[in-house]
């Protein structure tokens, strides 16, 4: 009897999917999502030489996508301890209520070999409020890194010990002050996963602050409504819009634009030409 994955059409409108994976970040996804490895749990054992053969890519792409995965969109975890990926999502599209599923999901559960995957699929599938986001756990550098994101009021899993987190622990004091400025107060832990983003590319937490502080000011100028300003997710997004509003306001032009035109060097030398013959 053949046996066939679902892969939900939201899939390909999902904001993370459709603004922050990469082409090749579909594919692997789709594939960990219907790889002939996968099981009832969304936590299954597959090498790296597996994924590579069935892919196509090299095994330094698939760790590479791995780190990705686990690091930048928090959505699939590999141990390399015992060769197992685990999926967190998969269980809001693939489990049912019914007895006739649950009985070999919690045999599969049962039998899955990294304590802390095990852990996480226990607790949802024993009805409690876990976080999406795992656990860290001591295996390969490419697989996760010994941060934890999770969201705004759940229970966190560190070496298996359960603490409860509020918003107050979840975020830097330089990112509240950011976000208390920003004008409009929507999607704070996907907005805080951008920031850092952009951190680690290289900008700094004054420009990320200036460029909040002109955006701000801009709103407020043109009294504009909340619906027409940026989420702040999509402010310090993948596109980078803030970039826009990193130099401290706009200049005033002769004309009526708003818009501040950058001299190239061959304008500037022209202009002072100009000047020194007296025409300005």
């Amino acid at each position: 009897m053949a046996i066939y994955r679902n892969i939900q059409m939201t899939f390909w409108t999902d904001i993370k999917v459709s603004e922050y994976f990469t082409p090749e970040d579909k594919y692997f996804y789709l594939y960990l999502f219907t790889n002939p490895h996968t099981n009832l749990a969304g936590c299954y054992e597959i090498s790296i030489r597996q994924a590579s053969i069935e892919t196509g890519y090299s095994k330094e792409t698939i760790e590479r996508l791995f780190k990705r995965f686990a690091e930048v969109h928090k959505v699939a975890f590999y141990s390399a301890e015992t060769s197992e990926v685990l999926l967190v999502n998969w269980h809001k599209y693939n489990w049912t209520t019914s007895e006739k599923f649950r009985k070999p999901l919690e045999t599969q559960i049962k039998n899955i070999k990294n304590q802390n995957f095990m852990n996480y699929l226990t607790e949802i599938f024993t009805h409690q409020d876990t976080v999406s986001i795992p656990y860290t756990y001591p295996i390969d550098t490419y697989c996760i890194d010994t941060s934890v994101s999770v969201t705004d009021t759940d229970t966190v899993y560190i070496n298996n010990k359960s603490i409860n987190n509020t918003t107050n622990n979840l975020y830097t004091e330089h990112f509240e002050e950011v976000y208390n400025l920003y004008p409009r107060k929507e999607g704070k832990k996907k907005a805080y996963e951008c920031y850092k983003a952009r951190l680690k590319e290289g900008y700094s937490e004054e420009e990320l602050l200036t460029a909040t502080k002109n955006y701000a000011e801009e709103c407020k100028k043109e009294k504009r409504e909340k619906r027409y300003i940026k989420m702040a997710s999509t402010f310090f997004g993948i596109n980078t819009p803030f970039v826009d509003f990193l130099k401290g306001g706009e200049e005033e032009n002769d004309g009526d634009s708003t818009e501040t035109h950058k001299l190239t060097d061959e304008e500037l030398k022209a202009y002072e030409q100009f000047k020194i013959k007296g025409f300005m």
